[in-house]
């Protein structure tokens, strides 16, 4: 589990990430890391734009940004991806950090969860969200240091969970989250299948 920084701002860490325009996939490594088709066993996966998503609270951005769907800071490229099966959406989105910046991304996603644990709101393509009950899970091993967390999700007064890791590898997060279609099972988290997949591209 990555450790919480200081009380710098998103600003101030330069975390607020880059918007959809600049945040292109670049062809090369990345897009060779990221999942397709039917690589994740159960899902498939197709190509998807990340979500414009405004947080209320420069504290609880990083949060704000992985439970919706978007990147931390200001990755050089980045690539979008939507796996669809076992009644769950999943948007994985892989980040390519110059040095030395995946780890202050980590590091400020530990902070946000800490200390926006009461909730926040967010706009995510212009509709408001409330999240609460935002925690740290258990993480997956398998990579250089991840991170795991949850929240629900409140939209237009329907409560839903999120789940949600990141996943460094060198200068490399993947930032994978998961919302239930339909019934909400008890045990619902992020899939396995999905996040197996991601970190074998990954190695």
């Amino acid at each position: 589990m990555a450790s919480g920084g200081g009380g710098s701002s998103a600003d101030d860490l330069g975390l607020n990430p880059i918007t959809q325009a600049t945040a292109t996939a670049l062809p090369g490594r990345l897009d060779e890391a990221a999942l397709a088709g039917r690589e994740a066993e159960g899902f498939t996966v197709t190509e998807a734009k990340a979500p414009a998503v405004r947080v209320s609270q420069n504290a609880c951005a990083p949060a704000g940004y992985i439970l919706s769907g978007m990147v931390i800071g200001k990755p050089a490229s980045t690539v979008v991806r939507q796996a669809s099966g076992e009644d769950t959406v999943v948007s994985v989105v892989l980040a390519e950090y110059e040095a030395e910046q995946a780890q202050p991304a980590m590091d400020a996603l530990a902070t946000a969860v800490d200390e926006c644990a009461g909730g926040f709101t967010a706009t995510v393509d212009g509709e408001e969200r409330g999240f609460g009950k935002v925690a740290l899970e258990l993480a997956p091993e398998g990579t250089d240091q991840a991170m795991g967390l949850r929240a629900v999700v409140e939209r237009a007064g329907v409560k839903t969970p999120v789940k949600a890791v990141a996943l460094r590898k060198g200068n490399t997060v993947a930032y994978v989250s998961a919302v239930p279609e339909g019934s909400v099972p008890k045990d619902f988290a992020v899939p396995a299948a999905v996040v197996d997949a991601q970190l074998a591209k990954l190695s």
